[in-house]
């Protein structure tokens, strides 16, 4: 009975997957479009406002969020009172929103001191006052479906997911192209969609479903603040750890170099499509397997998904890598082209995250939070030595190489800590069999790349497309192949 029961949820898991997967890969090739929008219709000095509010909304939410759209996953997913629920979410939304509005507050009395840390010069003080707004709109989002996600309704959150980020470009490309509005005016809008969504999302998915219920007395607050809590600064310092290095590039060189190599990271980041459709539907199921003292099927699943992401990711940052500068010129222009070393440590050093976003989950689950920060802090401590020491030499590829090494620390230390808590086996067969086939890619790529000139974006489709294909090939004519065991589980 037991395991007909983990066969309906692995099954249940890979749906979800697919559900989750089909709306991230949706939203990642339309989101690729908003790189020549912006790129070519506004300045590099824009465009880099653009990227430095994105990446402080990623440092400023986990502080909002007090630690609970993580949380809300580990109690409430197996959870059915529908009123113990209410009572949680509740309870989490009114401090969020408590601390939303404190930090709008703030952001109007430090106006230009912001706006020098943020963007390096006071005259972008006016975006400081909106970007309080924008962040109130993404963390009343995130509580939404960190909700939708603790009760394990994937395919719902994900056409939400979908329709937040694709609404996103749809509006820049609206705003910005056709009204030809200025960015600052083109984010109000975003903001006002975005605020409408979440209150959409909240009536009808979560207000109608479990009702409306905030009570102090009845809920586990210490429990749960205990866990929550020690993510706050946790949080910080892995945003640190990704985004510093954009702050040294601003002070140490321009807003110029910012965007260039913002555009490298955007490049690279695909990479993280694949950890993160993962992790998002893996982490739900794991904490009810591991609730129910289920572990050795906790740790089956995460042993297979950690096999699984590194026979596609692999390969894509051979793929990215080889044809960086041919991607680059097509959505962008020849100026924001880097060297493709660039592209190179900053994708190993995402691939390398994403092990350890993988792999966190089993400290997650054991309640070692406090140990989870002492790892993202000697993480974080190594990332400023090498970008202070690497970018005044090697500019911005002194800082994806600093990438790399601070996602590597964090990697290897929690998957050595973490199987402690949760022992699993990859297998070291799976390396070589992916390690062989990327190789046949690479040849591939490398033969294209010497006889034809790749100056279109129907050739350089072709030309991954025909990767793809080898990869797959290589795979499936092999045994045991990854492939034919994917289609067969589904």
């Amino acid at each position: 009975m037991r395991v007909q029961i983990t066969k309906l949820r692995l099954s249940s898991l890979k749906h979800d997957t697919f559900f989750y997967g089909t709306a991230a890969v949706a939203e990642r090739c339309v989101s690729i479009l908003i790189i020549p929008l912006l790129t070519k219709t506004l300045s590099q000095e824009i465009y880099g406002i653009w990227t430095q509010m994105i990446i402080t909304a990623g440092l400023l939410s986990p502080i909002i969020l007090a630690g609970f759209s993580t949380s809300m996953v580990r109690f409430l997913s197996g959870n059915q009172n529908n009123q113990d629920q209410s009572r949680v979410f509740h309870g989490m939304l009114g401090i969020v929103i408590l601390n939303s509005f404190l930090f709008v507050a703030v952001t109007f009395v430090l106006t230009p001191y912001l706006s020098i840390v943020m963007f390096g010069d006071t005259r972008f003080s006016h975006f400081v006052c909106l970007f309080g707004f924008f962040l109130i709109a993404q963390v009343l989002f995130e509580m939404d479906i960190a909700f939708l996600r603790a009760r394990k309704e994937i395919w719902l959150l994900s056409i939400y997911y979908f329709f937040k980020n694709g609404g996103r470009i749809g509006i820049l490309a609206i705003g910005i192209l056709l009204m030809h509005l200025d960015l600052f005016y083109a984010i109000i809008f975003i903001v006002i969609a975005q605020l409408l969504l979440s209150s959409i999302i909240y009536i009808k998915n979560i207000l109608r479903k479990v009702g409306f219920t905030i009570t102090i007395w009845k809920t586990r607050w210490k429990e749960i603040m205990f866990f929550s809590l020690p993510l706050v600064p946790y949080g910080i310092l892995i945003w640190i750890n990704n985004f510093i290095d954009r702050y040294f590039i601003l002070h140490m060189l321009n807003i110029n170099d910012v965007g260039v190599y913002a555009v490298s990271y955007s490049l690279a980041a695909i990479i993280g499509l694949f950890y993160s459709i993962l992790g998002f539907t893996l982490y739900p199921h794991m904490a009810h397997w591991w609730n129910e003292g289920n572990k050795r099927g906790a740790a089956e699943i995460l042993s297979n998904a950690i096999t699984y992401y590194l026979f596609f990711t692999i390969p894509f940052i051979a793929i990215l890598t080889v044809l960086s500068t041919p991607i680059i010129t097509i959505v962008s222009t020849v100026e924001y082209i880097s060297n493709w070393q660039v592209v190179f440590w900053l994708g190993v050093g995402i691939g390398i995250f994403g092990l350890y976003e993988l792999n966190v989950f089993t400290i997650l689950l054991a309640n070692k939070t406090f140990l989870n920060l002492k790892i993202s802090a000697a993480a974080l401590v190594v990332n400023i030595i090498f970008n202070s020491i690497l970018i005044p030499k090697f500019g911005i590829v002194g800082a994806a190489v600093a990438t790399f090494i601070s996602n590597s620390v964090l990697a290897f230390w929690t998957l050595i800590v973490g199987k402690k808590y949760l022992p699993y086996v990859v297998s070291w067969r799976a390396f070589t069999k992916i390690g062989f086939a990327t190789v046949i890619i690479l040849l591939f790529l490398l033969t294209v790349m010497h006889y034809f000139d790749i100056n279109n974006i129907y050739m350089l489709a072709s030309t991954i497309i025909s990767a793809v294909i080898i990869y797959g090939l290589v795979d499936v004519l092999s045994k045991n192949s990854f492939l034919l065991q994917l289609m067969r589980n589904l």
